[in-house]
């Protein structure tokens, strides 16, 4: 009997070395094959409520949609897209309705957002929708790809060729955005999905750990730990020796061959949550 594929997971978090507080969220809805990440901002503590917001909107609209026995889809969105490019769009499209409506009713709150990176898997494709420059990366063979661009001022600046990657990686206008959740009423949600391959390894991550360890070695580091729980660990405490400037959240997925019991991946990412 040929083995049934599965996904193994895990997710890290941790406010870094500089900051106080962490306003990263993230989520591993493992029932449903739903992953995310999330990195807030705003002033006192609204980026924390933006992206906790961004997380649980994502999970409640995912339960009602996704984990029954009938499957829930939007008629609407954009053309061209799958069944599950239109669920995520919809989940990420309701969260920022809802966070944007909470900036508005509370002062406090006003002027809050949040980045986010959501991706469905199952053991033959993934479906990836953001907004904002957290990412999504897939290790395979040894190779690192970025499957997400930067909703950012400098990700526009390179995909137009106005500045050198080199001169990207350093400019201090990085942390400008050019789209987030709750910024404004309406967002656009960008969809992609991707074939994916036993081995694989998909990484979403804040900036926290893109600005502070050079992808070459995310690569080494995907490359030589095979448990996903070490993997996280040891990213986290490479952004953290860089200097930790900033909240720094990683979520590994890696799939596999080995049958998993119920309810083991879920622990495991509980107990490297901090």
């Amino acid at each position: 009997m040929k083995p049934r594929l599965a996904w193994e997971f895990c997710g890290r978090t941790d406010p870094g070395c500089v900051r106080s507080n962490n306003e990263d969220n993230f989520l591993i809805y493992e029932e449903v094959g739903l992953l995310a990440v999330a990195d807030g901002m705003g002033g006192h503590n609204s980026g924390e409520v933006a992206s906790g917001l961004a997380i649980s909107t994502i999970k409640d609209f995912a339960a009602r949609m996704l984990a029954g026995d009938k499957q829930l889809v939007p008629q609407a969105g954009p053309a061209g897209l799958s069944a599950r490019g239109r669920q995520l769009a919809y989940f990420l499209e309701s969260a920022n309705t809802i966070i944007f409506e909470k900036g508005r009713a509370f002062p406090k709150d006003a002027g809050m957002g949040t980045t986010v990176v959501a991706v469905l898997v199952d053991d033959r494709t993934l479906t990836v929708a953001h907004v904002g420059d957290s990412r999504l990366y897939l290790f395979r063979n040894g190779a690192l790809t970025q499957l997400t661009e930067d909703h950012s001022l400098v990700g526009d600046q390179l995909r137009r060729g106005l500045i050198p990657a080199e001169a990207a990686a350093q400019s201090v206008l990085q942390n400008i955005l050019t789209r987030a959740l709750g910024a404004e009423a309406g967002v656009k949600v960008d969809v992609s999905e991707f074939p994916v391959l036993p081995e694989d390894v998909v990484l979403l991550a804040t900036d926290g750990l893109s600005k502070m360890v050079p992808d070459e070695q995310v690569a080494r580091v995907l490359g030589a730990e095979p448990f996903v729980g070490r993997a996280a660990e040891v990213l986290v405490e490479l952004a953290r020796k860089a200097g930790g400037l900033d909240n720094v959240t990683v979520v590994c997925g890696r799939l596999g061959r080995r049958e998993r019991g119920p309810g083991i991946l879920g622990k495991v990412s509980e107990f490297f949550k901090r």
